[in-house]
C-alpha cells in the first residue's frame, strides 16, 4: 500500500498529466484507469522482484514499507528520513505542482 501511495500514484498521476497536457489519445479509456493500473503492476512487480534484486531495484524498493514489525507511522518515518525518500517525495511533489499549474493553464 505504502509502495502505491508513495512511489506508484505520484509517478502515473504526473504521467497521465504529462498525456493529458499534450493533447494525447493514449488516454481515452481513462486517466483513472491508466493509474489504477500502472500502480497495481508497478506494485505487484516491486513486491516481487524487490526482495530478489534489491541492488537493481533499489529507488523503487523500500524494504521498510514490507516490514511486518514496524507501525505504518515508523515505516513512513524511515522512508522519509532517508536521503533518496526525501528526495523522491520532494521531487513528485514539485513535479505534480508543476504539470497542474500546466494543466489549468492549457485548459
Amino acid at each position: 500500500m505504502l509502495t502505491a501511495l508513495f512511489q506508484a500514484i505520484p509517478t502515473y498521476a504526473g504521467a497521465a498529466l504529462i498525456l493529458k497536457i499534450a493533447h494525447s489519445t493514449a488516454l481515452r479509456p481513462g486517466i483513472i484507469g491508466f493509474v489504477a493500473t500502472a500502480t497495481l503492476i508497478h506494485v505487484l512487480m516491486t513486491s516481487a522482484a524487490g526482495p530478489r534484486y534489491p541492488r537493481l531495484l533499489k529507488q523503487a524498493y523500500a524494504a521498510d514499507f514490507y516490514d511486518a514489525t514496524l507501525s505504518f507511522t515508523d515505516k513512513v518515518l524511515r522512508w522519509r528520513t532517508q536521503p533518496d525518500g526525501s528526495l523522491q517525495l520532494l521531487s513528485s511533489t514539485v513535479m505534480l505542482a508543476l504539470l497542474s499549474i500546466a494543466a489549468l493553464a492549457v485548459n
